[in-house]
Order: C-alpha cells, then structure tokens, then sequence
C-alpha cells in the first residue's frame, strides 16, 4: 500500500469518525431539549401547586374569620338583650361600652372577611390561567417529547450504522498508523489527517519547513506536521503539480 493510499484510507476513516461525532452532539442536545421542556412543565405544575394552595389558605381563614365572626353578633345580640335588665347607670354604661367596642372589631372582621373575599377571586382567577399554561406545557411535552425520543432513536440507529462503516474502515486502514491516527484525533477536536497547500498545514494553519514540504511532495514517507502533529499530505493541486 503507497503512501497515498495510506493516508486515504485514514481520511475516509476521519470522515466516518466525524459523522459519528456529529451524531453524537445531536443525541446529547436532543435529552437537552427534553429535560428543557419537562422543566418548563415541572415549574408550571409547582407553581399551579402553590396556588391552589393560597387558595386552600383564604376559604380557610375566611371560614375561620366567619365562624368567629357569628360568634361575637350572636355575644352582642345577648350582651344588647341585657340592657334593659341592668338596674345601675354604672352597669348599663360599662356594658355599652364593651357593646361600642364589640361592634367596631366586628365591622373590622367583616371587613377582613370582604378583602379575603375579593382576595379569593383574584386567586382564583389566577388559579384559571395556571391551569390553562400547564395544560399547554403537558401538551408540548406529550408531542414534542414523542418526537424527540423519535428523534433520537434515528440518530443511534445511524450511529449503528456507522459504527459498522467504521469497522469496515478501519479493515482498509495500515494497522500501524491507526493508534496514532486515534491518538492524534482524540487531541485535535476529531480532525488528524489534513492537506497542505503550498507549505501551510490546513489543519492548524502555519507554515512547514521548505524542506518538508518538498519531500512531502515528492516522496513517499508519511509525514506529520512539525506544529500540530497530524498526519499531512499535498493537496490535489499540489500533487498534481508535482506529478506533472
């Protein structure tokens, strides 16, 4: 096998493995995009969770509040049917006066009663809309989720199949140059075989020694570049010059 056929059959291998690569950033954003919207849906449901539980609070208090509420007219009703039994001025004004006060902290009750009320409403109302977005959001999840588990699935059964392809590869490549070809790949973002045009690398875009670059053209050793490492062959335009 020439040196040519070498670093070709290493370059087809680079473009199975680059595929994979970007079959794999794809299966890794598409559990992304799930959990996103499963989130989105979670939020929704503690928040509407909370809600109802504000709501629960006031029909609480308010019940509360009524309750004591009707406790205290009916102590006003009795306190004002003994009026008219009291013998002494002194008693009669002392009962007045807690009649007085009892009154007025009952008209702050009810009061209180008519906010919790209108409190009850606004939270209600709110409660509506809530429900409304998480509705919406379990709709998201239900059909966007199915699609991305679809989704996904395509990608792995792609992946399988190149999988196989690079098995297939890597039967073609020379045995003693594909650890290297792993190593370097691994250390250069999935990319260890490049052209050279002139004397630049295309893989990290600086210039080779002269001499290099004359006997990358004109010979037939494998060569890495002296700046990134990967494996380096001439460019078509440049092995056309040189067979020329």
């Amino acid at each position: 096998m020439s040196r040519d056929d070498k670093l070709r059959a290493l370059e087809e291998l680079q473009k199975v493995d680059l595929k994979i690569r970007d079959l794999a950033q794809q299966a890794e954003r598409h559990p992304a995009r799930l959990k996103q919207i499963e989130g989105g849906r979670d939020d929704a449901k503690a928040a509407l969770d909370a809600q109802r539980g504000r709501l629960a609070d006031n029909e609480r208090a308010r019940r509360q509040n009524e309750q004591l509420l009707q406790l205290e007219k009916e102590k006003v009703r009795k306190w004002e049917s003994r009026l008219s039994e009291l013998k002494t001025t002194r008693e009669y004004a002392a009962l007045a006066r807690e009649l007085d006060i009892a009154k007025k902290t009952n008209e702050g009750d009810e009061e209180e009663i008519r906010r919790l009320a209108g409190e009850y409403e606004e939270i209600r109302k709110g409660l509506a809309e809530m429900e409304k977005q998480l509705a919406e959001k379990d709709a998201v999840v239900a059909s966007e989720g199915k699609q991305i588990h679809e989704d996904l699935a395509g990608v792995r059964a792609s992946m399988e199949e190149l999988e196989k392809e690079r098995s297939a590869a890597i039967a073609h490549c020379d045995k003693s140059l594909v650890a290297k070809y792993e190593r370097i790949r691994k250390q250069r973002g999935g990319i260890a075989v490049v052209p050279v045009e002139g004397m630049t690398c295309k893989g990290c875009q600086r210039n080779i020694p002269p001499q290099m670059a004359n006997n990358l053209r004109s010979g037939g050793e494998i060569l890495t570049c002296p700046n990134c490492n990967r494996f380096i062959y001439p460019a078509e335009s440049e092995s056309a010059a040189a067979g020329a």
